[in-house]
């Protein structure tokens, strides 16, 4: 049996000084809204572009915040939810 719990976290992306400008841009037009889109838009052009989640960042998220759905999961040996706290599940 597997307990699983969802959570929240907060990404820090490091791009090059020459870069900086370009990203912010794009986050003010609604061109970037993750992280993985600043990777996209630079590709590999910036060898220093890293990206790590914050430490203590981390917070448990409840259904309301997850538009009903579970952010508690019990899961069988087969890997099938067997008990949800989502509002489907219950």
């Amino acid at each position: 049996m597997e307990f699983e719990f969802k959570v929240t976290t907060w990404e820090r992306v490091n791009v090059s000084p020459e870069n900086e400008e370009k990203v912010l841009q794009a986050i003010k037009d609604g061109k970037i809204t993750s992280s993985q889109e600043v990777f996209d838009l630079l590709e590999t052009s910036d060898i220093e572009l890293t990206c790590n989640t914050i430490d203590e960042t981390e917070e448990q998220m409840s259904p309301n915040e997850n538009d009903g759905q579970n952010t508690i999961e019990v899961r069988n040996d087969d890997g099938n939810v067997i008990w949800g706290n989502g509002v489907e599940t219950n």
